[in-house]
């Protein structure tokens, strides 16, 4: 069963398992902060409370549709699938936040993170078991408390990624940076919207919005590439 993915593979498929398992017994556990809930820009339009931090979604909503449809294979409608249901579980949380409406905020990008993660190491394969992985993080946090895991999970890949950006995926790099910045926006929420129209937050969501972009078109470009290979190439005999 498991000859397919090598001894190598393995080795170090146990070895993180129990890395991972040794730093949550001996870590205390990490709590979500409560003030996180208290966004700088608390605007009502329309009704809608939270206004420019519900709309500032749709990116992820466009971006995610334009991916499934323009992509076939099963590990890139994972991801984009994730991307489409964060614009929702994002507004969702954004209209009235805590942390139960952030169990689904957080859960689709968990699900974006991990199958992203799966295609940047080149373990297609592997698409299912990292994101229920992933999934398992929010849920264990969800029910104890305990950050940890879902910090590991978006953190841990995301620097992989940017290894992997910066030695052999140039197309990477605008995702790492656009997601850089989201990062750097989210952190300076109340002090950006101190000087400008929009909050750090909102800003945070247009940026990492581009940066799924940039998934995108990388992941086309992939595609289209294995697609135009050479048969021998692709280890199928060429047709006389």
């Amino acid at each position: 069963m498991f000859a397919k993915f090598g001894k190598r593979t393995i080795v170090l498929t146990i070895t993180s398992v129990i890395a991972v398992t040794l730093f949550l017994w001996l870590m205390p556990p990490l709590r979500q902060d409560q003030s996180y809930h208290l966004f700088a820009d608390q605007r009502t339009f329309f009704g809608v409370g939270n206004f420019w931090d519900v709309v500032s979604n749709l990116p992820f909503a466009i971006v995610g549709l334009v991916g499934l449809f323009a992509l076939r294979d099963f590990a890139s409608r994972i991801i984009f699938f994730g991307i489409f249901a964060t614009a929702f579980g994002s507004a969702y949380y954004h209209l009235r936040p805590d942390d139960a409406r952030l169990f689904w905020d957080r859960l689709p990008m968990t699900i974006v993170f991990m199958s992203l993660f799966a295609l940047v190491i080149k373990k297609r394969a592997w698409v299912i078991p990292f994101v229920l992985a992933g999934v398992s993080s929010i849920v264990w946090w969800r029910f104890t408390g305990n950050l940890w895991p879902y910090a590991l999970v978006q953190f841990g890949p995301m620097l992989i990624l940017i290894v992997i950006a910066f030695r052999s995926e140039p197309q990477l790099r605008p995702v790492v940076v656009f997601y850089g910045l989201s990062k750097i926006t989210e952190f300076f929420d109340a002090q950006i919207y101190a000087v400008f129209p929009w909050s750090g937050h909102t800003l945070k969501h247009l940026l990492a919005g581009v940066a799924t972009w940039y998934i995108y078109q990388w992941i086309r470009t992939e595609s289209s590439q294995t697609d135009s290979r050479p048969a021998s190439a692709a280890g199928v005999p060429a047709v006389p």
